[in-house]
């Protein structure tokens, strides 16, 4: 079996079945930014961005942290124009980079993910898990699991997310639920 840049060998336990699934080879897109558009205004079993959003409502979009390849320098700005065009205004979009438990990113890593232009425009702010005062208290599970989230996200009319998934090192993937 393929693992990593090697291959490793073992056997199954008595009784388990395995197949070997191969992914299906696809073009790369010929138009990047014509694809985002299309995602953007034609979503699958969403109304347009555009529908959601409304004139007055503040919007919050969580971005990867410098250790997700995400290429949010090209995600983000056909996501803010969808939002002007349905009526946010500039001060009230917030740019939330979606840490984790990962350190805060430096200015560099924020201009890396972003560019440089949605960085000096826009409020960009970090996650800071480590600061319990971002966060709102939403009781707990049956379980007793205390629930928390952070209150920009929380508190805004309009919350987008960002990202990747792909295979993570500890926690199977990353991504989708992760951020």
């Amino acid at each position: 079996m393929p693992y990593g840049k090697t291959e490793i060998e073992f056997d199954l336990l008595p009784g388990m079945k395995g197949t070997v699934i191969h992914s299906q080879p696809i073009q790369p897109l010929a138009n990047i930014s014509a694809s985002i558009d299309k995602a953007l205004s034609e979503p699958i079993n969403s109304a347009p961005l555009r529908g959601l959003a409304k004139k007055g409502d503040t919007a919050c979009i969580v971005f990867t942290d410098i250790t997700r390849a995400c290429p949010d320098y090209l995600l983000i700005p056909p996501i803010l124009r969808e939002l002007y065009k349905a009526g946010i205004q500039e001060k009230d979009i917030t740019l939330l980079c979606g840490t984790g438990l990962h350190r805060n990113s430096t200015y560099e890593e924020k201009v890396a993910k972003l560019g440089p232009e949605l960085v000096e425009k826009y409020h960009v702010v970090d996650n800071e898990p480590q600061n319990p005062a971002n966060f709102a208290d939403l009781g707990k599970t049956d379980k007793g699991i205390p629930i928390s989230l952070n209150k920009i996200a929380y508190e805004t009319d309009l919350l987008i997310s960002t990202g990747i998934v792909e295979p993570h090192q500890y926690a199977g993937y990353s991504g989708a639920r992760k951020t």
